[in-house]
């Protein structure tokens, strides 16, 4: 397994002049690999990202999301789900652009979308419909989809990992699996080892989120056992530390992230890295 961090902790808007300094850091504290969000990318920061990646030996992983004002794959819209499968296809282009593999995210469910009475058939057939047409197009590219359950408070359509595991199999294209995130399964699932453990052929990355969104292994989220899970089930994919510090503006509504953690976001990378190593 190798170890990266979502370049969410420093920014939602990644740009190379701004944030090339972040990589080089990334290699001197011993990350393998780094997440970062594409869809605002044009394809002369990709390349500069991918050339910069490739010249420091860092992996690279890439997740997106979309709020449902804009595009939502369970809509009953058709615009919408055409826009949802449009981005989700742009951004598993530029997934391989960077040199990536794997595309992940709560792509089942536009963001911000909420419900009075729980997902319905009718958008989980839309919802699986849409994705299948985008699992096809990775797959004819060599990339992974990993479809991130989010816990209720942030989506309702897909919010444990059981229920990822029974949409990738109503999706059924190989390349369609599951994102394990241990903050949303510590939330949402009675024992996220033993759920995972479930899954686990189908889990196609994994990020490393404490319960309150702070320091991995600080909290109570993370548990040995759920290493001792992924390398028990074969996982040799990536584990991503998803932290953040309130210190990104776009992302406080989202995440109703409102106090900092500490007062230098290296900590919490350089801290999170030690822990899992620890485990590894």
């Amino acid at each position: 397994m190798k170890v990266g961090i979502n370049l969410l902790l420093w920014t939602a808007s990644p740009s190379f002049n701004e944030h090339e300094h972040l990589l080089e850091d990334l290699k001197q504290w011993g990350f393998d690999a780094f997440e970062i969000g594409v869809s605002g990318l044009d394809a002369a920061e990709i390349t500069r990202f991918a050339n910069k990646a490739d010249a420091l030996g860092l992996d690279r992983t890439v997740l997106d999301v979309f709020v449902a004002s804009d595009a939502d794959t369970i809509s009953a819209d058709a615009a919408k789900r055409k826009k949802a499968v449009q981005i989700v296809k742009e951004c598993i282009q530029k997934t391989v652009d960077i040199g990536a593999n794997v595309f992940s995210g709560p792509i089942y469910q536009g963001l911000l979308n909420t419900s009075q009475s729980g997902p319905s058939e009718d958008e989980w057939k839309r919802a699986v419909d849409s994705l299948r047409e985008c699992a096809l197009f990775a797959q004819e590219r060599g990339v992974k989809i990993a479809a991130e359950p989010l816990n209720r408070f942030e989506a309702y359509l897909v919010t444990s990992v059981e229920r990822a595991y029974q949409f990738a199999r109503d999706v059924n294209v190989d390349s369609f699996g599951i994102l394990a995130d241990t903050h949303h399964s510590n939330i949402e699932e009675y024992d996220t080892a033993r759920a995972w453990s479930a899954v686990v052929d189908r889990i196609y990355n994994v990020h490393i989120s404490e319960n309150n969104r702070g320091i991995p292994g600080e909290g109570h989220a993370i548990t040995p056992e759920v290493f001792e899970v992924l390398k028990k089930g074969g996982y040799d994919g990536y584990l991503i530390i998803e932290a953040f510090n309130a210190n990104v503006p776009e992302i406080l509504p989202l995440l109703r992230l409102w106090r900092p953690f500490v007062e230098d976001e290296s900590i919490i990378a350089r801290k999170g890295l030690e822990f899992i190593r620890r485990h590894l």
